[in-house]
């Protein structure tokens, strides 16, 4: 299909960072859902500049960066505001053209088309409103990664044609096309134990005395975890009494147990809410909301979850989160077994994926066409190899690239980009500052939590004394007795045990409320079942399948009522994006 007539670019404006000049002559300018479309403007008409921050979070480990020195670099040296902290994504718009750039890790997604493609180039904060421009057909590829992941690798979208932005680059659009400036290569010296814990401690510090400095009515999700208590040793102690903490409550957790212990020993303001209002959602409404879902996560992660999410927030003020999310890469998350520098092979990478990647959000085999599910599969696991290439030729190393570059770029960074517009999620452990040692420490070094649990004892050792949710305190971590092999060991047979049960029962671990948001969805499609017709029209799912989740002889899953619900926005995104 042929693309649009003139370069293009859509960016969304959120609420509180609208542009602080309007739109004149020569930029053409239309609503489509929550996006405004900018069409680079005639060579004849005069444009006054404009900037526009798409996300709410505009801060590095300092603090808050202001609005006027980002309109600065982005006319000047858009690379530099790579540094701030995720998500992070600004436009800048001149007579010549519009820039668009976002932070280090990618969290901010954003969209382009090959810059070697055919046809008129797209810039985009809309994957989807990027493929309904191009008339894009969906990719193959993605959709088999997507039906075992539940997410994208690398930098694909589920069009052909449409790429995200990848993390640290620059891209521009102008009358000579679009260019896509990548990030420089990092440099990265080794760092010893003790000088990556000094530094992070001193890192972390800064940063949240910021963060409370800027917001001083600032949220901490505090859960029974290491990141979170992380961030909470961080602050200083003369600042925790009247701190406000929340935790959500998840059945057969015991996150408010630990939180609920802490908030008292230190006068801490506890909020604590659950995910009871699920059940109360009518069908028809539990459709909807997974489909505005849909739109949010450019139908690239879990609608189901964000749904079932954002009904448990409804209670909660939304206002500015200080999130622990980010610790999972400082300690090796894909780690199994001895931790040794080692190589691996493309059946090394299949049991990987196999145990640890596809578990949780694949979809059932059966609901996809016959000769696509097999040939899905193997994709799949050839792409998940070509990422892990990516990281390098060490396995730890190349584990840890791909979980930071290709899970939490594309699950962790879609979600936060679409709850953006409701409130600021401020990830300190996100930091580029904190990455960086992270990446520069041995494997063994994080591996079982090490690095996390002596910087743990670094910021605040009392705290670091404090048992985990059903673990041991951190201080058992940063300094292992002899027999902490035996329960490593015993630790790595129960996970290897759960896996293979999900593995025998064909069954994956629905999220928090999912499975009664996803049982809801689909007694909405058996009361109006024409809403699955589109997928009808391609040959990647079984139609048979389709007909006995309508007859109710089959229960899918909730990782599939949500592939099913992304598929279905993607195939018709301009209804869905009315």
């Amino acid at each position: 299909m042929s693309g649009p007539a003139q370069p293009t670019a859509f960016f969304a404006a959120l609420g509180s960072t609208a542009p602080r000049r309007s739109l004149t002559d020569g930029w053409h300018c239309r609503v489509a859902g929550p996006a405004r479309l900018w069409s680079t403007p005639a060579a004849e008409s005069s444009v006054p500049e404009n900037t526009v921050v798409l996300s709410k979070v505009c801060r590095d480990t300092r603090g808050t960066v202001p609005l006027a020195e980002i309109d600065e670099q982005l006319r000047r040296s858009p690379q530099d505001l790579v540094r701030l902290q995720p998500p992070f994504g600004a436009v800048h718009a001149d007579g010549a053209g519009v820039t668009m750039v976002a932070d280090s890790m990618g969290f901010q997604q954003l969209f382009h088309t090959d810059p070697e493609g055919s046809g008129a180039p797209v810039m985009s904060s809309s994957a989807l409103l990027a493929g309904q421009a191009l008339h894009a057909p969906l990719d193959r590829v993605a959709v088999a990664v997507q039906s075992l992941l539940g997410w994208q690798l690398g930098q694909r979208t589920l069009f052909e044609g449409v790429r995200k932005l990848e993390p640290g680059a620059v891209g521009r659009l102008g009358d000579a096309g679009l260019q896509i400036t990548p990030a420089a290569p990092a440099r990265r010296a080794p760092i010893t134990l003790d000088r990556a814990v000094s530094e992070a401690a001193t890192l972390l510090r800064a940063s949240l005395n910021a963060v409370l400095d800027d917001h001083p009515d600032a949220v901490l999700q505090l859960t029974g975890g290491m990141d979170s208590r992380l961030l909470l040793s961080a602050v200083p102690e003369n600042r925790r009494r009247g701190l406000r903490v929340m935790t959500l409550a998840v059945p057969g957790s015991a996150d408010v147990a630990v939180a609920r212990a802490l908030s008292e020993r230190y006068g801490m303001r506890h909020d604590v809410h659950g995910l009871a209002d699920i059940q109360q959602i009518e069908p028809e409404s539990a459709w909807a909301r997974c489909v505005a879902e849909s739109s949010a996560l450019d139908a690239m992660a879990d609608p189901v979850a964000l749904s079932a999410q954002r009904i448990a927030e409804q209670a909660f003020e939304q206002g500015v989160r200080i999130s622990g999310l980010g610790g999972e890469v400082a300690r090796g998350f894909y780690y199994l077994g001895r931790v040794r520098e080692r190589g691996y092979s493309r059946a090394d990478v299949d049991r990987l994926a196999s145990w640890r990647m596809f578990v949780n959000d694949a979809v059932e085999t059966d609901l996809l066409a016959p000769d696509f599910a097999a040939w899905a599969r193997d994709t799949a696991q050839q792409e998940v190899y070509a990422a892990m290439r990516d990281g390098g030729p060490e396995w730890f190393r190349a584990a840890d690239e791909l979980y930071l570059r290709h899970r939490m770029q594309r699950w962790a960074g879609a979600t936060d980009t679409a709850v953006a517009d409701r409130r600021i999620v401020i990830n300190p452990m996100l930091d580029a500052g904190f990455l960086d040692i992270a990446a520069r420490l041995r494997p063994a070094d994080k591996a079982r939590s090490r690095f996390l649990a002596r910087l743990q004892m670094e910021l605040d050792p009392e705290l670091g004394r404090v048992p985990l949710d059903n673990r041991p305190a951190p201080a058992v971590y940063a300094d292992p007795p002899r027999w902490q092999s035996v329960l490593d060991a015993v630790s790595l047979g129960n996970r290897v045990a759960r896996k293979a049960l999900q593995r025998v029962r064909h069954g994956n671990r629905p999220p928090a409320g999912g499975d009664v948001m996803a049982a809801k969805v689909v007694q909405h499609w058996r009361d109006r079942p024409e809403i699955v017709d589109p997928l009808r029209s391609v040959d990647l799912i079984d139609p048979g399948w389709l007909d006995r989740v309508l007859g109710r002889s089959v229960e899918p899953r909730p990782s599939s009522v949500a592939l099913l619900t992304n598929l279905i926005v993607a195939l018709e995104p301009d209804r869905q994006l009315r």
